[in-house]
């Protein structure tokens, strides 16, 4: 029944300003929303949205609540740490089974590659390519 709708997760943010600033200069994903809109949306790839509205007393949870299926990750971690994104040391030691081994911020556990960050507003972000089936 649902399948037929968009579907696009709802990030908290203390400060929308700067949680606007930073989905659009520094991972670069076009604002749909007014430029003081709230809640804001963004534009992520196939379709896909982004929504953040700001909710001052809101924590975000220590687990990513989003997470972006990459290509060419060691690329963008580059590009990313450029813009001065800061990526978590978390300990993701395996994944379906497959034991995780760190490059640098990147964890490879086999079939999927994956590397995480905080947003300006602490929410955890994850990226991961798959590189292989899993099997």
């Amino acid at each position: 029944m649902l399948d037929r709708f968009f579907l696009n997760p709802v990030l908290p943010a203390k400060d929308g300003d700067r949680a606007r600033a930073f989905y659009r200069d520094v991972l670069g994903l076009k604002l749909l929303s007014g430029p003081t809109d709230d809640p804001m949306m963004f534009e992520a790839g196939s379709g896909t949205a982004l929504l953040i509205t700001e909710m001052p007393n809101r924590e975000p949870p220590d687990y990513a609540t989003v997470s972006f299926l990459v290509e060419d990750i060691e690329r963008l971690v580059q590009e990313l740490d450029a813009r001065g994104v800061t990526f978590e040391d978390l300990d993701a030691s395996s994944f379906q089974g497959q034991a995780g081994v760190r490059s640098g911020p990147i964890t490879d556990f086999g079939p999927v590659k994956s590397v995480w960050l905080r947003d300006s507003e602490g929410n955890l972000l994850a990226l991961n390519e798959i590189v292989a089936p899993a099997g």
